[in-house]
């Protein structure tokens, strides 16, 4: 069995590490070349049901945890799908979840799984740890 990456594995790759280059860069109108028009977000913390939305939920918790997402790992998988593991790591600077910012760093993780058609992402779903997230920044959240 061959290990090498088909030119199209290769392409779904590069074009999910564009989406962080440009998330980190905050350059989130450069997204709308690499998404779909009818792109579907599956994320149980938040909701976002348009790209427009996803852009604005990215830069609201980047204007709060000033964060970058560092990419752990990034392959191709099957049906022209990539998975994504990132560490996300900032500092808590402005508002969020009601919380006043602390000025302490944050740390958390998240494996994302991103479907590429044509060319374009056209779903992704997150699994985030939101809940660690929470606890960093300060919200009070049962035991």
């Amino acid at each position: 069995m061959s290990t090498a990456l088909t030119t199209i594995d290769q392409e779904n790759v590069a074009l999910v590490r564009r989406v962080t280059d440009a998330v980190n860069a905050r350059r989130y109108d450069d997204m709308d070349e690499l998404f779909a028009p009818n792109f579907v977000d599956h994320n149980p913390a938040w909701h976002v049901d348009s790209l427009q939305a996803l852009k604005r939920l990215l830069a609201g918790a980047q204007a709060a945890l000033d964060f970058r997402a560092g990419l752990d790992a990034l392959y191709p998988a099957d049906g022209g799908r990539v998975i994504m593991q990132i560490t996300f790591t900032g500092r808590h600077i402005a508002p969020i979840f009601n919380i006043a910012p602390t000025g302490l760093p944050i740390t958390w993780t998240s494996i994302e799984v991103y479907r590429i058609e044509n060319g374009k992402i056209i779903e992704r779903w997150v699994q985030a740890d939101t809940t660690g997230l929470m606890r960093q920044v300060g919200v009070l959240l049962p035991e």
